[in-house]
């Protein structure tokens, strides 16, 4: 690949006019200076053009600075700039003058004012043209490399991030100085979709977005579910989703979202500027399950101010929380460039602020370009903090969590107009859990978050006689047995609704075993004469599977 590039710079061509741009983000920076230099050095007259999130700001006047053979960068969305600048290389223009396009001519100034201005942002995201990417298959035909793998095509309908402008989450960096959510319209986003699948069949299709438009949910993920696109996409949301929201992205393909969970701490997720609450984060993760979505999240600690007790509280949920999707990783707090965390540092208890100590290996800079360069910071906290005495307890949960690797399960199913919860956690206190009458119907209506009061009122349209303080005592056996969670006056039941949620081989071997343990050491008192043993409605349950 190194020496296909270094052979085609541009066509081949080395005369005046000849053009080679790079898309620069996230951990592209060495391989994009090294191919840059590489070409640079075989074809001088080359105009060679950086651009993507790694230029944003100071970091693409920094580049340009530094490196020689970098004739320019460009900080910001390069939609409405770029053509302007392949039109001043062809006709061998300067490149100075164009807004947010950093050259050698531009950057001193930029840095003796410290001020570093943006390329303009598109405003109409349906003014866009469609991604043409027959060049780049061209190219991969050619490689042989198709019958082994496809590749995966980026697909955005929005820029920005409609919660970051309302209230920016303190740990991200995305977006930079183009936090302004733009959206293209369903209609367009449907039509460019429609293109991309039949252009180039039987790719993935990935979504880029930082985050859902929730106008989707009226007009582009319907019509998706209606069409005959047959496609899985992936799509950033935020992590109060309602069901019907949850089972209109399955409808739609949307089989995986990265909901920005983080944490099922309410304090944590405050100091976070989430804008969810703990029992939020845990009831999406069952909807999840029950209707065939798959998660991708993480948990992160280490904010300043954080209060342990939070952390003390999660290493008691998440044994709990076993028949769910874990976090695909979890760790430490880091900040990123763009962050609030990094431009407020001060403020929201950070001090010592600089580059991860890996920049100063990559760079052969003095220690201010390295800053300048830097997106991942490290730090030291305003006031002690002693993160690693409180973490562990929880840091172990989650690693048990992650290693039971979908054997673990807890769902419930109607038996004969009753409900039976079935349980294989480790946690777990019984493997089938029988619920008549009142208890069968709080445990329903606890499947969305319920407040006591709604609670006690449907209690009453059921026919039932219960006061707030008695449907707390009747619900606290099944917050001890691990079925439900309770925070004050809200209260969410834990077990998946059997259907599209289908427990794993090895779960269903083991509710078998401890059902069939369970039943034989179960009293024949009056209760079990009148419901039935958790060993037949473990059965029913069983025939049905």
């Amino acid at each position: 690949m190194w020496r296909r590039c270094i052979r085609q710079p541009s066509g081949g061509s080395r005369r005046t006019g000849a053009m080679s741009s790079r898309s620069w983000m996230n951990a592209s920076n060495v391989a994009s200076l090294a191919l840059a230099r590489r070409l640079k050095a075989r074809a001088p007259n080359v105009t060679i053009v950086f651009g993507g999130s790694n230029c944003e700001g100071v970091m693409g006047a920094e580049t340009v600075r530094q490196f020689p053979f970098v004739d320019a960068a460009v900080s910001g969305e390069g939609d409405l700039i770029f053509p302007e600048i392949v039109q001043r290389v062809l006709k061998g223009s300067p490149l100075a003058g164009l807004d947010g396009v950093k050259t050698r001519a531009t950057v001193r100034r930029e840095f003796l004012f410290g001020s570093f201005d943006n390329a303009p942002p598109v405003r109409d995201m349906n003014a866009l043209p469609y991604p043409d990417f027959d060049d780049f298959f061209d190219e991969f035909n050619a490689t042989g490399f198709r019958s082994t793998w496809q590749p995966r095509l980026f697909f955005e309908t929005s820029r920005g991030c409609w919660w970051g402008e309302k209230r920016h989450c303190t740990f991200c960096g995305l977006n930079g100085q183009t936090m302004e959510f733009r959206s293209k319209s369903g209609a367009r986003a449907l039509e460019e979709l429609t293109f991309i699948v039949e252009r180039q069949p039987g790719c993935d299709i990935q979504v880029v977005d930082n985050i859902l438009d929730m106008r989707y949910f009226n007009d582009f993920l319907p019509a998706l579910a209606a069409s005959d696109l047959e496609v899985e996409l992936f799509y950033e949301t935020k992590a109060n989703l309602k069901k019907e929201q949850v089972r209109a992205l399955r409808d739609a393909g949307v089989t995986s979202i990265q909901p920005g969970i983080e944490s099922f701490g309410d304090n944590v997720l405050a100091l976070m500027r989430k804008g969810v609450t703990a029992l939020q984060n845990v009831q999406l993760l069952k909807w999840c399950a029950e209707l065939g979505v798959r998660p991708y999240w993480n948990v992160l600690w280490g904010f300043p101010g954080e209060p342990p007790e939070d952390y003390e509280r999660m290493a008691a949920i998440v044994p709990l929380l076993t028949h769910l999707v874990p976090p695909i990783g979890f760790g430490g707090l880091r900040l990123d460039r763009f962050s609030p965390n990094f431009f407020d540092a001060a403020k929201l208890g950070f001090t010592n602020v600089r580059p991860l100590p890996a920049y100063h290996h990559v760079y052969p800079l003095t220690a201010p370009a390295v800053a300048n360069l830097a997106y991942h910071f490290g730090f030291d906290y305003a006031r002690e903090q002693r993160v690693h005495d409180y973490i562990g307890p929880l840091l172990k949960e989650l690693r048990v969590w992650k290693s039971l690797n979908g054997e673990s399960t807890l769902f419930h199913a109607d038996v004969d107009g009753r409900l039976a919860i079935c349980d294989t956690r480790p946690a777990a206190r019984a493997a089938v859990t029988v619920l008549d009458g009142l208890d069968r119907l709080l445990y329903l209506q606890c499947d969305a978050i319920a407040d006591v009061r709604r609670l006690a009122d449907a209690a009453h349209a059921g026919g039932f006689e219960a006061t707030e303080a008695s449907i707390v005592e009747r619900l606290e056996p099944l917050c001890a047995k691990g079925l439900m969670l309770r925070d004050g006056r809200r209260c969410l039941a834990l077990a998946v609704k059997l259907g599209t949620y289908k427990p794993s081989r090895a779960a269903k071997r083991a509710l078998r075993d401890t059902a069939r343990r369970d039943a034989a050491l179960c009293p024949k008192d009056a209760v079990t004469q009148v419901l039935p043993t958790p060993r037949i409605a473990f059965e029913k349950i069983w025939r049905a599977w």
